[in-house]
């Protein structure tokens, strides 16, 4: 049975609960180089999640760390036990899910290689924290199924970890269990984009990574329509030639092409996304401000809820 220790209050994170499964040196190593993070709710999407969670970690090289985080109900001072008696029953909760995790580690051979931990505290939040301190290169989530409903819920949760995290988040579609071979990369041209893309790469491989660039509904030309669409076209096509040249230096074997598309950005994504068959997807994430959210939604938010294979946000 693995022990409680409290925390500082102002950390944000009630409690902290962390078992290594390997050994002690196992675990030192897991805590003092990056790693790949897998959360956990112990859902189907989750288990799944762990499939890809664990290959990743093998394609990357990197130890693995399994979290589930346990969300604390308001403190209710009149009915101090019955706030005892959730806690003890989240608890048993949480050891039941990391118990699962390690029985299907030992299944695959992982056990040795995995430290598994479990948190008190506001999902998002206490994800990010963990990520930061843990130095992950990669967060990896269940992502829900194909239906609508349960898209929008396991998507929620996904979106809440996207707000806070240092490192680029991966929603894993439960019909997903593997890393991906085909995938398309959306590039805006601005950072996150760019490291999406690197992201997105580096997991693949060998496989391909279509680098594609939605143009705007609605631009402003500087001169004519047909001379600003050919300037635009050009440059764009260029800055994404260089992209490829420079994934490829990184990865000889991968294979890019570039594309350019026109409408509305979610929407002709997704749609980029079916017309290839990828089997994965990666975007920047823009941190713009309340109203731009308001009118114009978010391009990373849109590909969790919507795409149905793996998805890739890079924080920006």
């Amino acid at each position: 049975m693995t022990t409680i220790d409290h925390e500082s209050e102002d950390s944000g994170v009630a409690a902290l609960v962390e078992e290594p499964v390997g050994s002690d040196e196992t675990a030192s190593r897991s805590g003092t180089q990056h790693c790949v993070l897998f959360a956990t709710n112990g859902s189907a999407e989750a288990e799944a999640a762990l499939h890809f969670a664990t290959a990743l970690a093998r394609r990357v090289r990197l130890p693995l760390r399994v979290l589930t985080v346990l969300e604390p109900l308001p403190a209710i001072p009149a009915q101090p036990a019955g706030a005892s008696y959730h806690f003890g029953v989240e608890m048993e909760r949480g050891e039941r899910i990391l118990n699962m995790v390690r029985e299907e580690l030992s299944a695959n051979g992982m056990r040795d290689a995995v430290t598994t931990s479990m948190l008190v505290g506001s999902v998002g939040t206490t994800i990010a924290e963990a990520a930061r301190d843990w130095r992950a290169e990669y967060i990896v989530l269940g992502a829900g199924r194909h239906g609508a409903l349960e898209r929008m819920l396991a998507g929620d949760t996904v979106v809440r970890v996207m707000r806070h995290a240092p490192a680029p988040v991966i929603a894993v579609p439960a019909e997903c269990q593997t890393t991906p071979h085909n995938g398309v990369a959306a590039v805006d041209f601005g950072p996150a984009s760019f490291n999406a893309a690197r992201a997105a790469a580096s997991i693949i491989g060998t496989g391909v990574l279509h680098l594609v660039h939605v143009r705007p509904e609605i631009d402003l030309p500087a001169t004519d329509p047909e001379g600003w669409s050919a300037i635009y076209e050009s440059g764009a096509r260029s800055l994404l030639t260089q992209l490829a040249d420079e994934l490829h230096l990184q990865h000889p074997g991968l294979r890019t092409d570039v594309a350019i598309r026109r409408g509305h950005t979610p929407t002709t994504l997704l749609d980029y996304v079916n017309e290839v068959g990828a089997d994965f997807v990666a975007a920047g994430q823009h941190s713009r401000g309340v109203v731009d959210r308001v009118l114009f939604g978010s391009v990373a938010n849109a590909l969790v809820r919507g795409a149905r294979c793996g998805v890739l946000v890079a924080p920006a």
